[in-house]
């Protein structure tokens, strides 16, 4: 099960339960239970009956592929009928698909589209999404002032990667004027959710002193949590895109390091 589904199925089953219809949380209650079989044909039967809700859940159950049959097709069908019925969350994930090419033709303009839809309606990941594809020019014009507009919406709603993308822009100044204190300010926000990059770069600020006070404690601290992390191998930067890679191309060496031995140690040799 890919993450963004795990997240999917946790939200709709656990979050917008108190908001569901008597039948609908007596589904969620059998889902949550374990009792899956029963979960299962009751989603069924509400999507067929129109219910919004349990069209996306149903949507989402054939991408799992854990309690149903693995179907993406039937996932798009389905999340395109919750679509129809207004579903915020349904047109996120059809961005979703069409960005991953599940149940249908890859296809980066309508990704976009759909993630328009949602972040119309405040939808944070779309938010998020959409500054990332204005930022690399994906499915949409390049344009960095949108890219920064977008992931100020979803940062401002606590989305982690709007936060650790925010943050790296004031630092470099792409889409808005540099600013040290808040590139600080979002990336001690998402560094708090536990975002590898985000705590890696915090440290470097810290180290260095920009957007306010050296604290080498601390940037050792934020250094070390990131090191920690075991999925990270390459630079941080490179999903946002090389250009942001230039400032810090020298000390992202001590990042490597620090992953391999001792971020303290690391900081020390390079004061």
């Amino acid at each position: 099960m890919t993450h963004w589904i795990k997240i999917a199925l946790f939200s709709c089953l656990m979050g917008v339960a108190s908001f569901s219809f008597a039948s609908y949380e007596a589904a969620v209650e059998n889902y949550n239970k374990g009792n899956y079989f029963s979960a299962v044909k009751a989603f069924k039967k509400l999507a067929e009956a129109g219910d919004a809700r349990a069209q996306r859940v149903l949507g989402l159950l054939y991408i799992d592929g854990k309690r149903m049959d693995h179907d993406p097709e039937k996932a798009f069908e389905w999340l395109t009928h919750a679509s129809d019925r207004d579903d915020v969350l349904a047109r996120y994930f059809l961005g979703v698909l069409y960005s991953q090419g599940e149940g249908v033709r890859k296809k980066d303009k309508e990704a976009a589209e759909w993630w328009f839809y949602a972040a119309e309606s405040n939808h944070p990941l779309a938010q998020s999404k959409l500054g990332l594809i204005h930022f690399q020019g994906k499915g949409v014009r390049r344009d960095y002032a949108k890219a920064a507009m977008w992931w100020k919406k979803a940062a401002e709603q606590g989305e982690v990667s709007a936060q650790r993308f925010l943050g790296l822009i004031y630092m470099t100044g792409k889409g808005v004027k540099r600013d040290d204190q808040q590139a600080r300010r979002w990336l001690l926000a998402a560094a708090k959710q536990g975002d590898v990059m985000a705590q890696y770069n915090l440290g470097l600020m810290l180290a260095y002193g920009r957007g306010g006070s050296q604290d080498l404690t601390e940037a050792v601290n934020w250094l070390k949590k990131a090191s920690k992390s075991q999925g990270i191998k390459m630079s941080p930067f490179v999903k946002l895109g090389t250009s942001l890679h230039q400032e810090f191309s020298e000390v992202d060496k001590w990042y490597r390091k620090a992953a391999e031995q001792d971020a303290e140690l690391v900081l020390i040799r390079n004061r």
